[in-house]
């Protein structure tokens, strides 16, 4: 049998593998869908937008980020009646709702922001287009203005999803584009000032089964830190344990 000393000894081997796999991953938690830019150096995720988490007064209110909440993010209903259903926000009735997502402390030396939201639509005859409609676009004011700058770039996908109410499964829809992203390039849009606060405006309509939003604030040059690729000799002694170990198995059989 491998002596407990050796055990001792491979365990950390194995530790530090795990954490150089697991620190190569740069998928969001907020969503499946999401990803997390690279010179993002802080993250707030809103998902779990349900009646089982929230209150429409709480909403309302304005709510913290329950996700990575590293910047400080409150996300606000303004206007109309979307309320926490059972598996996100939906509004039945109305001339659909409007929401904001403001930062009171800014990351130092800010120079982009990239916001991600996660809302199924219908076109249809109910003319229902998310965010992607004229009177929906998000749009960004900064240091207490009243800028409303719409993004510098957007993206937009259109994936299956899971129905509300039915519990049925919708294929990917052109008509559909639930999953957008848009990207604030400040240099580009021609902020010379330091940003230190923010808001980002946006509105939906009725029918929009409203699940995750993400907004990543974004430093030019400034990438999240991953785990050090190991040296050859870290390599080396990774395959040292597991030889031990595998010695310690063979031991043990015969």
């Amino acid at each position: 049998m491998m002596s407990s000393a050796l055990r001792s000894a491979a365990l950390p081997l194995f530790a530090s593998a795990g954490l150089f796999i697991a620190g190569q991953a740069h998928a969001s938690t907020t969503h499946a869908a999401f990803d997390t830019p690279v010179d993002s150096v802080a993250t707030d995720g809103f998902n779990n937008l349900t009646a089982a988490r929230i209150t429409s007064a709480q909403l309302a209110a304005g709510i913290a980020s329950n996700v990575e909440s590293e910047g400080g993010a409150t996300l606000r209903r303004t206007s109309g009646g979307a309320y926490p259903a059972s598996a996100g926000l939906y509004q039945f009735a109305g001339n659909g709702s409007t929401f904001e997502i403001a930062v009171s402390d800014a990351v130092d030396g800010l120079t982009g922001l990239t916001f991600q939201s996660y809302v199924n639509v219908s076109t249809g005859s109910n003319g229902i287009y998310g965010l992607l409609a004229a009177n929906n676009l998000p749009r960004l004011s900064f240091n207490g203005g009243s800028q409303f700058l719409i993004a510098s770039s957007q993206v937009s996908e259109n994936l299956g999803y899971t129905d509300f109410f039915t519990g049925q499964y919708v294929a990917s829809d052109p008509s559909n584009p639930n999953h957008l992203t848009f990207s604030w390039d400040l240099a580009a849009l021609g902020v010379t000032v330091p940003v230190t606060s923010f808001r980002i405006t946006f509105a939906t309509d009725n029918h929009a089964q409203i699940q995750s939003f993400q907004l990543d604030q974004r430093v030019a040059g400034v990438t999240a830190p991953t785990a050090p690729v190991p040296e050859p000799e870290t390599y080396a002694l990774m395959l040292a344990g597991l030889g031990l170990v595998a010695l310690g198995a063979r031991r043990r059989r015969h």
